[in-house]
């Protein structure tokens, strides 16, 4: 299924991003040139925004070290995150629909001394054509109440317990709830949680809810399935089972298989 392949890929990074950059227009050794060759149309592209372009990128002698319109996609990330360099977070930045720029960005917001890979060497300045093509507010992780988790598991939305079965056998578990440890006491990603979660989803956009001792794991692992791996309909419950304990909710022994 194509769901397990995505996941499959993008476990592999899940707590990464893309670059690691920061907002900025310049530096005391390069600035950025922006040149609007087409106004868009609507809204201006907002730090936080889902961002999608076509793009051609050149080194300063015009060739050509990457093409999205020759992969027939656009690329897509969030706008002000840090996944892309910081010549594309400042020069993205207002942008509407239809727009086209020509950014003409020194390696200090670029690659700089290091490069990247064959294909950009170290201090290259670099020539992007930018068309943005679509932007929407992407998906966030709801914070859920324990009424909301009751009402979870009365649908159809898959309840997952993200802790580790030491935590189960302390407190037991909620009856339904899907048990699939997430991190490990170090808080690494545990190396059992891709397989099983897969297992349990259907698609990105699945409706999960996700559960652990008091909100803290979840609110990490819910954003980065949203973020990371492009899932649409993720909540926690925000107290965990420390506050649906102490709201008297029923739990129950946890029997391990």
């Amino acid at each position: 299924m194509q769901i397990k392949k995505s996941l499959n890929f993008y476990f592999r990074s899940l707590l990464l991003t893309i670059v690691m950059t920061a907002f900025a227009f310049s530096t005391a050794a390069g600035e950025l040139q922006v040149d609007i060759i087409t106004v868009g149309n609507g809204e201006p592209a907002d730090n936080g925004m889902q961002i999608s372009v076509h793009y051609e990128g050149r080194l300063s002698d015009g060739t050509v070290f990457d093409s999205s319109r020759q992969r027939g996609l656009p690329f897509s990330f969030i706008l002000g995150n840090g996944q892309v360099i910081k010549g594309w977070e400042s020069g993205i930045l207002g942008m509407k629909v239809g727009e086209k720029r020509v950014l003409t960005i020194p390696p200090e917001l670029a690659y700089g001394v290091r490069g990247a890979g064959s294909a950009i060497p170290p201090n290259a300045t670099l020539v992007f054509d930018i068309e943005l093509v679509e932007m929407t507010w992407p998906p966030k992780l709801e914070a859920g109440s324990n009424d909301d988790l009751e009402t979870a598991l009365q649908n159809e939305t898959l309840v997952i317990d993200i802790r580790r079965p030491d935590e189960w056998q302390a407190t037991g578990v909620i009856e339904g709830a899907e048990l699939v440890t997430a991190f490990t006491k170090t808080g690494q990603l545990h190396p059992g949680f891709q397989g099983k979660f897969s297992s349990l989803v259907t698609s990105l956009d699945t409706p999960i809810m996700l559960y652990c001792r008091t909100g803290n794991r979840t609110t990490n692992l819910g954003n980065a399935l949203i973020s990371q791996l492009g899932f649409t309909n993720i909540s926690h419950l925000k107290a965990g089972i420390v506050g649906w304990q102490k709201d008297d909710r029923p739990v129950v022994s946890y029997q391990p298989k």
